[in-house]
């Protein structure tokens, strides 16, 4: 994001919607994100991870927090956006700073972001009195009333299949972003990032059609790795790869694994067959890990 004039109104679409949780940790050259303006964020904490909101995808605009210790000079480079930061840290010259906020911190910008400093202050005072800053402050993470605007129609794709429809969102965020207008590199299209030559563009950029056709798959892949992968945790850890390289991959080094005497059916087993760093690994441990923050910050029983 380097466009001086939207920097003030993104900041501060980021900061008016709080009450919307969701985690991020991606950085920022593990994605290819669409062309859209990007603020890059670094914090402390989960607990500081709140500046994903629905207002900054309106503007296409992509939020990434990464969990962290913040280093000021990136800010001064521009390779950094916003840090969050103790409040007993010498600033360098070059940087400006919030009053202080959520336990002990202050959000620091460039000293060219004196409108955006003022948003945010202003932000900072209003949120300051609520009962939401107070659970903040506790470190309760128990506010979060919806996991994005597509939830609709993300429950009645996932009930079609009978899976949550929390595990269904956490496939969605770390394919897309919950950014409907996504494109990868490789042709990837829509909420669930479809990759066919079966579909039109039309139909892969229809929500509705887009969660149809990635929630049939995931059921497909399901029952064709149901027949060999009993265990039903394991099983879900060889969907989540094959969504992400194809079942074709998966299946080869299922069969790989078994004539190196490993075990097949277990996913810790057949990933160490994949190149060292591969994406597919680290794909599934951080579609498990938003699932479990999506299970604890949205219970099952609410609507």
């Amino acid at each position: 994001m380097r466009k001086q004039n939207f920097r003030p109104v993104i900041i501060a679409a980021c900061l008016t919607a709080v009450m919307l949780l969701i985690p991020v940790r991606d950085k920022r050259q593990e994605r290819d994100l669409p062309p859209q303006d990007t603020l890059y964020c670094v914090a402390p904490s989960e607990l500081h991870i709140d500046l994903v909101l629905k207002e900054a995808e309106d503007l296409g605009v992509f939020i990434v927090a990464q969990k962290g210790e913040a280093v000021l000079d990136s800010l001064l480079t521009g390779s950094l956006d916003l840090a969050v930061v103790s409040d007993t840290v010498t600033l360098p010259e070059g940087v400006i700073a919030s009053r202080p906020f959520l336990q002990e911190t202050m959000w620091v910008l460039r000293d060219t972001e004196t409108e955006a400093l003022r948003k945010i202050n202003d932000w900072m005072s209003e949120i300051s009195a609520t009962r939401a800053y107070r659970n903040l402050e506790k470190g309760k993470l128990d506010r979060l009333i919806a996991i994005s605007r597509y939830d609709s129609i993300i429950q009645k794709h996932a009930r079609d299949i009978g899976w949550d429809w929390r595990l269904i969102a956490a496939i969605i965020y770390n394919e897309s972003r919950f950014h409907n207008e996504a494109n990868s590199g490789k042709g990837a299209q829509g909420l669930m990032q479809i990759l066919s030559s079966k579909y039109t563009a039309e139909e892969m950029s229809d929500p509705d059609r887009n969660l149809e056709i990635g929630t049939r798959y995931l059921r497909k892949l399901d029952r064709q790795l149901s027949k060999t992968v009993k265990d039903e945790h394991e099983r879900l850890k060889f969907v989540l790869a094959s969504y992400n390289i194809g079942e074709g991959k998966v299946l080869r080094l299922m069969e790989q694994a078994k004539k190196d005497g490993l075990d097949p059916n277990r996913w810790d087993d057949v990933s160490t067959l994949l190149p060292e760093g591969h994406h597919t690994v680290s794909y599934v441990e951080k579609v498990l890990d938003t699932y479990r923050d999506y299970s604890r910050l949205y219970p099952a029983n609410r609507p």
